[in-house]
Formats: structure tokens, sequence, C-alpha cells
């Protein structure tokens, strides 16, 4: 199951260098354990309601009468150890989970927000995932530029759930990480996977230098193995995770040529030149990319002894002008394997993407521009 940066979804049966969307809706996707592919789809209005296709013929409709309603970023999640297609949305007055909604099939209408016992709502905050099972919850949001993971207890059925807190919510950076949780899975081995993804600068999300005055660019995530206590939750093990920043430099000097009014990339080059005292990057080297992650977005297939993965950032390389090189902003988009008894990246599974992007990375400058006998980069020169 893909998911581009539209948030349209396709189901495929294996991955290519070269995959198509079919679809033209935003939507997001499960399969069941039955074979059975669920996808689901949102729309807001005076009521706000979900949409829900089984195999692509419409199902049922799922709508919560209430105003202010908001989809939690991934807001569906397929428990496969108890066949339930759970859907999740909040507005100020709480949240809204509807459990089983694979075994829906007539229009539904819920009104009544969770009752929620120490656990609050906070009102700038953005609800970005969930992962359910039985009386198990994991919330991640983010809230003042900072990630955070709740668990919780979700008793109850369908308008009428209570949630109670297990714990405090831990941060990111208590988690030994940083940046913001994409996605979660409780697995069948016992264990709770999250995905973190950090992209682009430390208060833009997968733009890159936005201004001269940026010094430090992201693109890099982990995936965590969680366990449960009394009190929470432990981190047992991540791997992916690229620790430390390496610093790039722009290089060599800088021709006539290229700083000319007239050479159509000047502005371009004034902001490179500003590099000359470095850039550091918290991007795996090139030599390390079938081993860390770029920013791992979504799983996309779960199976009892491996995870695959939805990887997409970017990789760069400032000018050296002595070399003819005007430097080159790399796009990442793979999918990849992790080996859950080995808790490591498959590095034999790694499968680039060419024609989807999971995320619309931007880059605000020009470079690895080609003019008067300088070429750009190519990522190898790394």
């Amino acid at each position: 199951m893909l998911t581009d940066y539209r948030g349209y979804t396709d189901f495929v049966n294996s991955v290519d260098s070269t995959p198509s969307m079919s679809s033209t809706q935003a939507r997001l996707g499960a399969e069941d354990i039955n074979g059975t592919q669920f996808s689901v789809r949102k729309s807001g209005g005076s009521s706000f309601e979900f949409y829900i296709f089984k195999n692509e013929s419409s199902a049922a409709t799922v709508a919560i009468s209430q105003s202010g309603i908001a989809a939690i970023d991934d807001y569906i999640y397929y428990d496969t150890i108890n066949d339930s297609l759970w859907v999740g949305a909040y507005s100020s007055s709480g949240f809204y989970f509807i459990n089983e909604a694979n075994k829906i099939n007539s229009d539904t209408n819920y009104s009544t927000p969770c009752t929620l016992s120490g656990l609050s709502i906070y009102p700038n905050a953005q609800y970005t995932a969930f992962a359910a099972s039985g009386t198990e919850l994991y919330i991640a949001y983010t809230n003042v530029g900072t990630s955070y993971l709740q668990r919780a207890k979700i008793e109850g059925e369908n308008d009428s759930f209570t949630i109670t807190t297990i714990g405090n919510p831990q941060s990111t950076q208590d988690m030994g990480v940083d940046g913001q949780i994409t996605d979660i899975v409780i697995h069948y081995d016992g264990y709770v996977y999250v995905l973190v993804s950090q992209n682009g600068e430390k208060y833009v999300t997968d733009a890159y230098l936005t201004n001269e005055s940026t010094n430090t660019l992201y693109s890099r995530g982990a995936i965590l193995r969680l366990y449960s206590t009394s009190n929470g939750f432990k981190v047992s093990a991540k791997t992916g995770w690229t620790e430390s920043a390496r610093t790039i430099y722009t290089k060599g000097n800088l021709p006539d040529a290229l700083n000319s009014p007239y050479s159509g990339v000047q502005d371009s080059v004034t902001t490179l030149e500003s590099f000359r005292n470095g850039l550091n990057l918290y991007v795996p080297k090139y030599s390390e990319k079938n081993s860390h992650f770029y920013g791992p977005r979504r799983f996309v297939a779960i199976k009892p002894k491996e995870l695959a993965i939805a990887d997409s950032g970017a990789n760069l390389i400032l000018p050296d002008y002595d070399n003819k090189k005007t430097g080159g902003f790399f796009k990442h988009n793979r999918v990849v394997n992790v080996n859950l008894y080995k808790f490591a990246i498959d590095t034999t599974s790694v499968v680039d993407l060419n024609s989807i992007s999971f995320v619309a990375a931007s880059i605000n400058t020009t470079i690895g521009f080609s003019t008067d006998g300088y070429t750009g980069a190519t990522e190898a020169d790394e």
C-alpha cells in the first residue's frame, strides 16, 4: 500500500522502481487479514464524514455530527491482531474513535466524543498518528514544535469510549531521537513500533535552504521499538538514525561569469556563497543510504518478521567551483524493509522509486545547474 504526497493511495502486490498511481482521490487504505482492501477518505462540513470503501466499492459512510472536527493526520489504523479497522478524529471537545469500521455495512452517525481521564486536547496541537489494539491505544501529537507519544487504555464501544492515560507522554527527545512521529503499529510480537522523521529545517518541514541564514538541514529518521510498562512505555531499541551532523562547504573560486547579473543564477550563487563557513547536515552519508533512513513516513506492509516502510527525504552537495561542480539536491523516495529479528534495515531490500514522491520536498535555491562548462554534481561525488 503506497500513499503519495497528495494523499492518494494504491494497493500494490510488489514494489519496483517505477510504480504508478491509479488512484485519483485523497484517501488512506489498509488490507485486512482476509485480503480485503479497505480505503477511507474524509470530508468536512456540518458533519465530518469518513467514506469507507471495500475492494473499491462503497460500503458505508460514517458521520460525526459535530462542528470543528479534524481528522488525525494518519486517520486510519488496522488492528491485525483483532481484525478491526479504526478511524480517528478530534475537536476541541475530545477524540472520536470508531472501531470495527471494516464491519459497518450501512451509513452510521456518531456524535459523542470519548470520555477522557487524564488526557487533554491541546488546542493548537497537530495529532499525527494513532494505533489501537484491544484496549491498547497510542496517540502521537506535535505541540509547540515538539512531538509526543501518549499511551492510554481505551474501553467501551463506538460512541461511548472512555480513554484513560497510562503514564505521562514522552517526547521524541525523551526517546533518544528528534522530529515528528509519523506512524505507529502495535505488532503481533508484542512490541510497538514507531516511525520518527525530521526533514527540512528546524521549523520548516520538507523545505531546504529557505534563506541565507540557514545553517543546519535535516533529513533523517528512525524506527523505535517500544514495550509497555506499568507506568507507560520504554524504548528497547532504535535503528536507522543519523546521530551526528556532518559539515559541508562551498569550495573553490567563484567565477565572474556565474556571479554576473546576466548569469540567471546570481541570487542562488549568493546564497550558496554564505555556506563557505559550513552547512551542517543531519543526513545519512551516501555510503550509509542503505542502513539509515532519510525520513520514514508510513508503514506500507506489516509482516510477522519484517516491516516495509515508505522512506522519503533529500541529500545536498554544495558547489566545488575549482572542480567545475555546482552542487546538487537529491530527493529520495523508496521502500525499505526492517528485519525484526535483527532490528535493522535489510540493506538488500531497498527499492528506489522513480515515479512516486511520498512528500513534496522543495529547495528554495537553484543548485546543481549546468552552465558555462560547470555541471551539477552526482550524489556519488559526496
